[in-house]
């Protein structure tokens, strides 16, 4: 495995990111971090929010296409559901990575069409696949390279290396 970042670059992005969220967004929005894959990012991200002044309402949905494999099915699964009602609030689904953009698109739509005023998103790593560029992703932490298979800081390989605290490519 290679390190792409490091834990420094991987908290001076995260900051970043908050910042420019807690200015663009309204007080009221909902953070939804997409489990299991942003967990990491999305802890890190909502305590990040908080040393910018935001304070958002925070729920989480599941969404698979890999079922442990390097490589999405195709057929996005829905996992689990949100717990609240989305009608009419801002919704930011937090990622952890853009590779095909098949869960984004999916859980954006989703958003949508339970009457949410507005869909954002959010990734922490943006493969350069170009199988995601007719999602327009919000907000991107970093870009990787179209082949890398990427592990820690949450993304896993078949349900391990999520605890590395860098991001890395095996």
């Amino acid at each position: 495995m290679r390190t792409l970042f490091n834990e420094d670059a991987i908290a001076a992005r995260i900051d970043e990111l908050a910042r420019q969220l807690s200015e663009d967004l309204p007080s009221d929005f909902l953070m939804a971090p997409v489990l299991t894959g942003a967990f990491i990012f999305a802890a890190d991200l909502l305590r990040a929010l908080h040393r910018h002044g935001a304070d958002p309402y925070v729920d989480f949905v599941q969404l698979s296409s890999y079922a442990g494999a390097r490589k999405s099915s195709g057929v996005v699964t829905l996992l689990k559901d949100f717990s609240i009602d989305i009608e009419g609030k801002t919704v930011l689904l937090v990622d952890d990575v853009l590779d095909t953009g098949r869960s984004l698109h999916f859980g954006k739509g989703m958003v949508l069409d339970r009457g949410a005023k507005a869909a954002k998103t959010c990734v922490l790593v943006k493969k350069l696949t170009g199988h995601a560029d007719d999602l327009a992703c919000d907000y991107i932490g970093f870009k990787a390279g179209a082949d890398d298979f990427l592990v820690g800081y949450g993304m896993d390989e078949d349900g391990r290396q999520r605890g590395l605290p860098v991001i890395g490519a095996g």
